[in-house]
């Protein structure tokens, strides 16, 4: 009998802290080409925290509505912030993405199904999201994925080690796309109104860690304020 209440005493200690940790959430848009080059940081935030953190990932909805339309009436715009984004953080956008798809400027720029994607990643690999966040990110930017074109993610689902025939009908369910409104509404109802950013909650609140691309070490810095060893 002894035996059985210092185990359930231990289970309920254990559950207690987890529900005691605080949440990481780290606001994004796939299109974000700062999300692009902060990617591998929040890989390693991931990596470093995962024990003491729980993590969630919002898409912001940077895209939508109005919004949505040929990538060729922002491309001047783009050609600089990619060469801006590349110098600060060392993320590489290939010839193909530069010289043809911003040049011809036909393809069309959505967040949707981008979001969509992420969200059916959360589902069904949350722990391989921040993996399928980068890999997401490469094929947008390194081998012109079409973000309107729900076939052009093949690929990728592949790689990630999904069924794709599964993913594929996935994507064509309402839920998930009603998932990924959600995140919208969600990213703007936390304050959010640029990307990349990371928000901490916890039983004090709300508090913003990082507003924008940070660098590891100083994203580090600040984090060990919040989780000393």
């Amino acid at each position: 009998m002894k035996v059985i209440v210092i185990l359930l005493f231990v289970g309920f200690v254990s559950i207690t802290k987890a529900q005691e940790k605080p949440t990481l959430i780290y606001v994004m848009d796939p299109l974000c080409g700062w999300c692009y080059g902060f990617s591998p940081v929040m890989q390693r935030v991931y990596d470093t925290y995962k024990e003491q953190a729980h993590f969630e990932v919002v898409t912001g909805g940077m895209v939508t509505g109005n919004e949505i339309g040929p990538i060729g009436a922002i491309a001047p715009f783009l050609k600089k912030a990619t060469a801006q984004v590349t110098q600060h953080t060392g993320a590489e956008f290939s010839p193909k993405f530069i010289d043809t798809i911003l040049t011809e400027g036909t393809q069309i720029l959505t967040s949707e199904e981008p979001s969509i994607a992420v969200q059916i990643c959360k589902s069904k690999k949350p722990d391989s999201l921040f993996a399928f966040l980068t890999a997401l990110h490469k094929e947008i930017y390194i081998h012109g994925l079409k973000t309107a074109n729900i076939s052009d993610y093949s690929r990728l689902f592949r790689e990630m080690g999904f069924d794709e025939s599964k993913f594929m009908n996935d994507f064509k369910n309402k839920k998930y796309r009603d998932m990924a409104h959600w995140d919208f509404k969600k990213a703007e109802s936390l304050g959010v109104k640029s990307y990349p950013a990371l928000l901490m909650r916890s039983k004090q609140g709300i508090k913003v860690i990082a507003r924008g691309y940070v660098h590891w070490n100083q994203l580090y810095f600040q984090l060990q304020q919040e989780f000393p060893q």
